[in-house]
């Protein structure tokens, strides 16, 4: 029994890859759901291989019916050579209408955004710091965020 359970979540997890991303990080480390104004959450990526067009999203999950259309965020993009690019970031969560823009599973929803698109992603190791503009202290019904870089489609 053990042995069947094991086989159908590696399928589940063999079917649900991607073959488009390179890296995919999210951090879910958020006191109560709450990002704090002097929080930010670092990630770190190789290019070893790859040469080509790749896009850099932002994944940003929070409580669905979240109480702001938008959310002001700040991304920094340091490169192999060391250069530091910031990027202001309107990452957009509700539509016009007042839906959820984001992939909603009961009362979790998960946006992505493209903030970057690399023309060619040079090798070596680049760093990512996402940093909240929110002008509160925190920012309330975050469940995580991330990054996802992949192949350009």
């Amino acid at each position: 029994m053990k042995a069947k359970l094991v086989l159908i979540a590696l399928v589940f997890v063999l079917a649900s890859c991607n073959k488009n991303k390179l890296y995919d990080e999210f951090n879910r480390d958020f006191s109560d759901n709450r990002w704090a104004a002097s929080d930010v959450k670092s990630f770190e990526f190789e290019n070893t291989q790859f040469e080509g067009v790749c896009e850099l999203k932002l994944h940003f999950g929070h409580i669905s019916g979240f109480q702001f259309k938008d959310i002001p965020l700040e991304v920094k993009i340091t490169s192999p050579d060391g250069k530091v690019e910031t990027l202001p970031v309107v990452m957009k969560l509700i539509d016009e209408s007042g839906n959820d823009i984001g992939d909603c599973t009961g009362d979790i929803c998960d946006v992505f955004q493209t903030i970057k698109t690399f023309d060619i992603l040079e090798k070596g190791k680049y760093k990512v710091a996402v940093k909240s503009k929110f002008t509160g202290p925190c920012l309330p019904n975050v469940l995580g965020v991330g990054i996802v870089l992949e192949k350009k489609k």
